[in-house]
């Protein structure tokens, strides 16, 4: 029960002061990181088919948590699975989606003169999804919590654990939003 309290005291710090948290836990192992990201995201996972269920649809694309929720979507209609395999699949997902994120981003951030290690990429990743993963199942307050999720990972995180200016972060951070809002307006 500590585990499970633990975990959601580190997710409401991280609502409260994403900075002095993401400092905290830069010396947490990457085991506790996904566990997080899992014990979290259930709170998404379990409550999209809720949301499903009551007639709206993901509502956004932002945060990695909607991106595992638009794909569990896709795999479930595509093999003809309920939506009570929703929370398994989004769950799965999220870590296929942490692992891939933390990948292209370090690479961006490394070439942008960034000094954190990949481990710090996938903990400031992780970590920074809590508006997303706490708040993400909730009909149009899902973009608000996807722009949170996102300054915290691409903004905050950037600045504390890979140690880079604010004017570097703020372009990564526009940079990459944009992108996001241009694939949402094509999809």
């Amino acid at each position: 029960m500590n585990f499970i309290k633990n975990n959601f005291k580190i997710a409401l710090s991280m609502l409260r002061d994403p900075s002095k948290t993401i400092e905290r836990l830069r010396s947490e192992r990457i085991v506790n990181a996904l566990a997080f990201l899992l014990l979290v995201g259930a709170v998404t996972a379990l409550l999209t088919p809720l949301q499903i269920s009551l007639g709206f649809e993901d509502v956004n694309g932002l945060h990695a948590g909607s991106q595992a929720e638009y794909l569990a979507r896709d795999i479930s209609e595509a093999y003809n699975l309920r939506v009570e395999w929703r929370p398994l699949l989004i769950e799965a997902l999220y870590v296929f989606i942490l692992l891939l994120t933390t990948g292209y981003l370090h690479v961006i951030l490394k070439l942008a003169g960034g000094k954190g290690s990949i481990g710090d990429t996938l903990k400031m990743i992780a970590y920074g999804d809590a508006p997303g993963l706490l708040f993400g199942w909730i009909p149009y307050f899902a973009t608000v919590a996807a722009v949170w999720a996102a300054v915290i990972q691409l903004l905050i995180g950037p600045i504390v654990l890979h140690k880079m200016s604010w004017v570097r972060a703020c372009i990564i951070f526009s940079t990459l939003l944009g992108l996001g809002i241009i694939e949402i307006a094509l999809s």
